[in-house]
């Protein structure tokens, strides 16, 4: 669905609920299957929704807003995993509760990697052994080659966590650390969960890592200056109508190969208009 910018000679002024002098920027204001769309801008609240459309509506007509001749691309946000590779790929979007009356909505970033029936001495190899080889969002950093015992667990304020011996409680299984150390608080929301094989004696486990963070009640426009999701994924793009409900997951990431340099994942939020 083709979203344009709209052009004019400068903001569209109108008085707001409170009788106070507004300036809505053409920034905000697109043209849309749907008709003008002003979604993404604080102002467009719902007392003043109904003004802002009739005015929008009555420039246009008069020919003082017109759309752009190059449709938006993308039409809204793109997210792009902060860690090249293919554990870009699991990150997901999660858009709910978008009001074009406030032009905010609710988005929750999850990134969830699983590693399978992994043997206690694979470890090294899975997850890399430095923040530089990391595959995802954990390293390893050491460990006994035993296997572990079944437990979930957070990253705590030194980056690293351990998990103890099946076979032993007093002995430590393995040691991982959170690949990105640049905010406690973001890496505080690392989980780390093992979960050992069927049986009486399993000799594999599954390791799942996974991050998540919600920001509620957010504009579009406020992601591009204050991202809440920087430790997993960057926000680039423009602040277009509001995105429909919905899942988005980031494709396209991969490893590296030869002189080829791993690739980041990514994906657009598209209007919901």
């Amino acid at each position: 669905m083709a979203i344009y910018q709209a052009l004019g000679a400068g903001p569209v002024s109108f008085v707001d609920e409170n009788l106070n002098q507004q300036e809505l920027p053409l920034s905000a204001v697109f043209f849309t299957a749907n008709g003008l769309d002003a979604s993404s801008s604080p102002l467009n609240t719902a007392a003043n929704q109904a003004v802002i459309t009739a005015l929008l509506q009555q420039m246009a007509a008069q020919g003082y807003l017109a759309p752009g001749s190059q449709p938006l691309s993308p039409p809204t946000l793109e997210f792009t995993a902060a860690q090249a590779g293919p554990m870009g790929n699991t990150i997901s979007i999660v858009v709910s509760n978008p009001s074009p009356s406030l032009g905010t909505v609710d988005i929750e970033v999850t990134a969830t990697e699983v590693y399978s029936d992994l043997a206690p001495g694979a470890l090294a190899a899975a997850l890399g052994t430095s923040a530089a080889t990391a595959t995802g969002l954990v390293y390893f950093v050491s460990g006994s080659g035993n296997m572990p015992a079944a437990g979930s667990k957070t990253i705590p304020a030194g980056f690293e966590v351990a998990f103890l011996e099946a076979a032993d409680a007093t002995a430590t299984a393995f040691t991982v650390a959170a690949t990105n150390q640049s905010d406690a608080a973001d890496a505080e929301k690392v989980t780390v969960a093992v979960a050992p094989a069927s049986g009486a004696s399993p000799t594999t486990f599954d390791l799942t890592v996974s991050w998540s963070a919600t920001a509620t009640g957010v504009t579009l426009a406020s992601l591009l200056t204050t991202n809440p999701f920087a430790y997993v994924v960057t926000i680039t793009g423009q602040s277009g109508p509001l995105p429909a409900a919905g899942t988005v997951t980031l494709q396209g990431g991969a490893a590296a190969s030869g002189s080829t340099p791993a690739v980041a994942a990514s994906a657009s939020l598209l209007a919901g208009s």
